[in-house]
C-alpha cells in the first residue's frame, strides 16, 4: 500500500499513473478516477487471477489444488450450474454472490448475526470476557478494537460454520485475529523465515479447520450455504481435505477482516461525536417495534446510519486492488508493460478534494445528504469495483448495522478519561479497511442503558 504522503511527494498532486520498484519488481500506481475507470473495465490484459494463486501458494495451497482451481471445468456437471465452464477459482465468486446478495441465503446469515450479537451484547457476557475490567456496578471497561473483534469473528464463524468448529477449536477467533493483524506479511510477499508467527497461526487455523472438514458433512450442522457448496465443488475436482482446509482459511480470513474493523471504526467515530450517537439511537428505535429487530427497517429508513456507515467506509478503507499485466496496456496515456503489477490505492480517490470538497479529511457524514452523486463516482471504491467488486458489501453493511444497533439500544458507551482518537496503521497493507497503530486500542465504558 502506499501511504497518501509518499504520493503526493513523488507526484508532486499530478495523479498520472507512475511506477515504484518494490523487491525488483515493478508496480504501476493509478490514482485518476478516469484511470481507475478504464483499468475496472480492461478483463482482458489486466488480470487478477495471477495475484490470487500467489496468494492462495502463500497461504499453504499445494500446486496442484491452485492448478485445479483455475483448470476450466466441464460445462455439464453436477453441483452449481456452470454453462461456460469457468474454473472454480473464478465460479467460486458467483457461490459468494449467491450466498451474499439481497436474498433467502442473505436473510439466513443476517439472522445468525442478530442470534450470536444477541447473545454476546450482554453485560454479564463481556464481564466474563478476559480483557473486560468492571469499574463498578453494572459497568466494564474494554479495549474497544478487541471487543468488537471477538464479538464479530465468533459470530461471523458461526454463520459460515455453526456451532462444531467452536468446539473443536474454542480458541480459533483468537488464533485468526493474531493471523489477521500480521497478514499484511502476505500482501508483501514476506520470506517465511521473517513471517513466522504470521504463518504458525495460519497452520493452526488450517489444522482446525482440517478436523471441521474431516466429520462427515451431515454431522456439521449449521454451516452455510456457501460453506458446503464450496466443499463440494472442490472436492468434485480431486481436492483432499487438508487443501479444502488450506482454501477455507482464506474464506474464513475474507469473513472477518474488514467486519471487524469497520464496526470498530464505526463505533469509535459515534462514541466521539455523542450527538451523533444519540441521533442515530432516535433513527432505530423503530426497528425493534415487533419485539425483535428488523432488518429491513435498518436497510431502507435511517438514512444517518446509513451516512455514517459510507463516511466511515471512506475514511477507513486502505486497500489497494491489484492486476497483473499480461499485456502491454495504454491507461492514462502511458504504455504499462507486460509482467508488471498494476495497483489502485482507494484511499487517495477517497481523499480527492476535487471529489468529496475541501473538508475531505474530515469526518462529515452529512457530505453524502448534501452531494447524493458521491455513491455514484468513480473516486467512491471501498469495495473495488468492476468484476472482482467485493460480493460481500451487503453483508457487512448489514451486520454490521446488526451489532450497531443492538449495542446503542442496550448500552450508554463512552470513551475513558481524555483519550486522543486512536490512530489506524496507515502505510499497513490490508484486504480492505485498515487497522490501528500498536498501543491505539480505546478504552471504552459500557454500561447497561436503562429502560
Amino acid at each position: 500500500m502506499i501511504p497518501l504522503r509518499i504520493e503526493r511527494q513523488t507526484l508532486r498532486n499530478n495523479r498520472e499513473p507512475f511506477a515504484i520498484t518494490v523487491g525488483g519488481s515493478t508496480i504501476y500506481v493509478l490514482t485518476k478516477p478516469d484511470d481507475v475507470a478504464d483499468a475496472y473495465r480492461n478483463t482482458t490484459s489486466l488480470s487478477f487471477d495471477v495475484f490470487v494463486q500467489v496468494i492462495m501458494r502463500n497461504l499453504g495451497s499445494s500446486v496442484q489444488s491452485v492448478n485445479a482451481m483455475f483448470s476450466p471445468m466441464p460445462t455439464e456437471k453436477q453441483g452449481f450450474p456452470n454453462p461456460k465452464g469457468k474454473p472454480l477459482g473464478r465460479l467460486a465468486r458467483e457461490l459468494h454472490i449467491n450466498q451474499l446478495y439481497p436474498g433467502e441465503n442473505l436473510s439466513i446469515l443476517d439472522d445468525k448475526f442478530i442470534e450470536s450479537f444477541s447473545e454476546q451484547l450482554n453485560i454479564g457476557k463481556i464481564a466474563d470476557t478476559a480483557y473486560a475490567k468492571k469499574s463498578g456496578n453494572d459497568e466494564v471497561v474494554v479495549p474497544l478494537m478487541t471487543w468488537s473483534s471477538d464479538v464479530f469473528t465468533r459470530a461471523g464463524q458461526l454463520a459460515y460454520f455453526g456451532d462444531l468448529l467452536s468446539i473443536i477449536d474454542p480458541n480459533l477467533t483468537w488464533t485468526f485475529l493474531e493471523f489477521d493483524e500480521l497478514s499484511w506479511q502476505i500482501l508483501f510477499q514476506y520470506p517465511r523465515i521473517v513471517s513466522r508467527k504470521m504463518h504458525a497461526a495460519r497452520e493452526r487455523m488450517t489444522l482446525s479447520l482440517e478436523k471441521y472438514f474431516s466429520v462427515p458433512a451431515e454431522e456439521r450442522r449449521g454451516q452455510a450455504w456457501f460453506t458446503r457448496a464450496m466443499e463440494q465443488e472442490m472436492r468434485s475436482i480431486g481436492i483432499g481435505t487438508h487443501d479444502i482446509a488450506t482454501m477455507m482459511t482464506t474464506i474464513y480470513w475474507g469473513i472477518n477482516t474488514n467486519t471487524r474493523k469497520a464496526c470498530f471504526w464505526m463505533l469509535a467515530y459515534l462514541i466521539k461525536n455523542p450527538q451523533l450517537l444519540e441521533e442515530v439511537r432516535q433513527e432505530i428505535e423503530p426497528a425493534f417495534a415487533t419485539g425483535g429487530l428488523s432488518v429491513d427497517y435498518l436497510k431502507d429508513s435511517c438514512p444517518v446510519l446509513d451516512r455514517v456507515w459510507n463516511e466511515t467506509l471512506r475514511h477507513s478503507a486502505y486497500s489497494a486492488s491489484v492486476r497483473h499485466l499480461t499485456e502491454d496496456t495504454v491507461i492514462g496515456g502511458r504504455t504499462l508493460r507486460k509482467g508488471n503489477r498494476l495497483m489502485i490505492p482507494y484511499r487517495q480517490l477517497h481523499f480527492d478534494e476535487g471529489v468529496f470538497g475541501p473538508d475531505a479529511r474530515a469526518f462529515e457524514p452529512a457530505r453524502f445528504e448534501h452531494n447524493q452523486k458521491l455513491l455514484r463516482s468513480s473516486s467512491w471504491r471501498p469495495f473495488g469495483g468492476g468484476v472482482t467488486m467485493c460480493p460481500g458489501r451487503y453483508v457487512a453493511k448489514e451486520s454490521v448495522a446488526i451489532f450497531i444497533a443492538l449495542a446503542l439500544r442496550r448500552f450508554d458507551l463512552e470513551f475513558v478519561d481524555a483519550q486522543g482518537f486512536p490512530q489506524g496503521a496507515e502505510g499497513t497493507p490490508v484486504l480492505g479497511i485498515m487497522s490501528i497503530q500498536d498501543g491505539e486500542d480505546p478504552l471504552v465504558r459500557i454500561r447497561p442503558r436503562k429502560s
